[in-house]
């Protein structure tokens, strides 16, 4: 079996979530006698209510006969628990609106739960029965409570990220107490995929225990120096579904991730408390790669901190990665045959035929043509655009940082990279540290596969003590 070279087995940047199908009955026989059926307002929030208890016989009684052919109890039923499956756990209502007309009636019913809002729409006939029903996400910003929490040595103030714009993101502030002069701070930015403020991947969540930007935004604010963390714009789900109508094919690591970055900077710098002059960038992983460009973009930071991130194409490290990934789970013919493409050169040369053919594909093509997740002209913007040219062009102080069992991106050749001649090796503003036992995210690892990492970062642990003070140190001696 000949095996091809694809992209995405690691990078994850946005996902299409269905809401239909089709699963099991509950069981239930339906009681309908607590449904007030000619209240629609408290009828459409009590069919909500019946779907979050699992009643959904009950839900389905007042289908017309179309819903109860195309949906019906079970379908109901799959449709719910998919769309809660990401919204998380039912937490209250919120709200119900109306939308009149002389045939149909739409209530909408808001949801609150643990991850996202549900906008729940219901359809009501003229006579009274169901006719059509729509679950979408919605991030409920009304919930985001902005009052300062005080902490033992700095204070969290709640912020918004592009209030009023086409995705505002909810985002904290960490800001030391008792300080007299103006403190230098620190714009926290993602690596790849949706993930929040305290640097949680949504697709880890709930049982996801390791928050390693919330660790670094306590440390750091407990010595003195502001930290901005934020909800990526793919993180809501609401977000990442509008972004896609909005962007699809187009979408670059701009809409992605720099523009919020910018507009986070540009909190920090507007704030009295804060030397605008001393606010600088870590970004782990991707958000490492893309810095140096976050920076000419806008960012113009007092130094920028690389936090496991990469010199290289996106392409080359996926490269990489899957590498292992078929080294770890291939045996037999199989392992064989990957082991001989890979040593006489033909998934090297499958790598530089696919770098040739994203750059000199046409734009309209390449929006056109999915990459694993993403476009190729996501990946044609990053290769016009490489970490490379940018850092050529930046005098500014980086503290490079790396750990040594890091599976995402590679000592011998990324952390490897910076450290050479051609891009930081020879300057005397740059800081180099790798540390032992650690993996992608800081923290201790025992990890001797790359396949075992996603078990790891299921342990409870924390960013190493040195890797923040490490920070904290530079940071103040910038």
């Amino acid at each position: 079996m000949k095996k091809i070279f694809v992209y995405g087995i690691i990078l994850s940047m946005l996902v299409v979530f269905a809401l239909f199908g089709f699963g099991c009955s509950s069981g239930k026989e339906p009681n309908t006698s607590n449904i007030d059926w000619g209240n629609r307002d408290q009828r459409a929030e009590q069919f909500v209510m019946a779907l979050v208890n699992g009643d959904y016989s009950i839900a389905a009684v007042g289908f017309d006969a179309d819903m109860t052919r195309a949906l019906g109890a079970p379908g109901l039923k799959k449709a719910w628990e998919d769309t809660v499956k990401q919204a998380g756990a039912f937490v209250s209502i919120v709200k119900t609106q109306t939308e009149l007309n002389d045939e149909y009636d739409i209530y909408i019913v808001i949801s609150r739960h643990e991850n996202t809002g549900i906008s729940s729409r219901i359809v009501f006939s003229g006579d009274d029965l169901i006719a059509g029903l729509f679950f979408s996400f919605t991030d409920i910003l009304s919930d985001w409570d902005m009052t300062p929490i005080k902490k033992d040595s700095y204070t969290e103030i709640p912020i918004i990220i592009s209030e009023g714009g086409d995705y505002p993101l909810k985002g904290i502030i960490t800001m030391p107490d008792n300080t007299t002069d103006k403190i230098p701070a620190v714009v926290l930015v993602h690596g790849s995929g949706p993930s929040d403020m305290n640097g949680v991947p949504r697709a880890l969540l709930p049982d996801y225990p390791n928050a390693h930007f919330k660790d670094i935004a306590e440390y750091l604010s407990s010595n003195g120096i502001a930290v901005l963390r934020y909800d990526k714009r793919g993180f809501s789900i609401e977000h990442a579904t509008k972004f896609i109508q909005q962007f699809g094919g187009s979408a670059t690591v701009w809409e992605e991730t720099i523009e919020d970055a910018i507009l986070a900077t540009n909190i920090l710098k507007n704030d009295e408390r804060i030397d605008e002059n001393r606010v600088f960038i870590l970004g782990h992983s991707l958000g490492g790669m893309l810095a140096p460009r976050i920076h000419a973009m806008g960012g113009n930071y007092a130094g920028l901190i690389l936090f496991a991130g990469s010199p290289r194409s996106l392409l080359e490290i996926i490269y990489d990665q899957q590498y292992y990934y078929y080294m770890e789970t291939l045996e037999g013919e199989e392992l064989e045959e990957i082991i001989m493409l890979y040593s006489d050169g033909t998934t090297k040369t499958q790598l530089e035929d696919q770098t040739a053919l994203i750059m000199n594909m046409p734009d309209d093509e390449a929006k056109a043509t999915d990459g694993g997740g993403v476009s190729f002209y996501y990946y044609k913007d990053l290769l016009l655009n490489p970490a490379t040219e940018f850092i050529k062009d930046i005098n500014k102080p980086f503290l490079v940082m790396h750990a040594d069992n890091d599976w995402q991106v590679f000592t011998d050749r990324d952390f490897a990279m910076y450290m050479s001649k051609d891009l930081l090796g020879d300057r005397s503003n740059a800081t180099f540290k790798l540390y032992e036992g650690l993996n992608h995210i800081f923290m201790p690892s025992t990890a001797t596969r790359s396949i075992d990492i996603l078990d790891e970062y299921k342990i409870k642990a924390n960013v190493d003590e040195q890797v923040l003070k490490d920070i904290a140190d530079w940071i103040k001696s910038n």
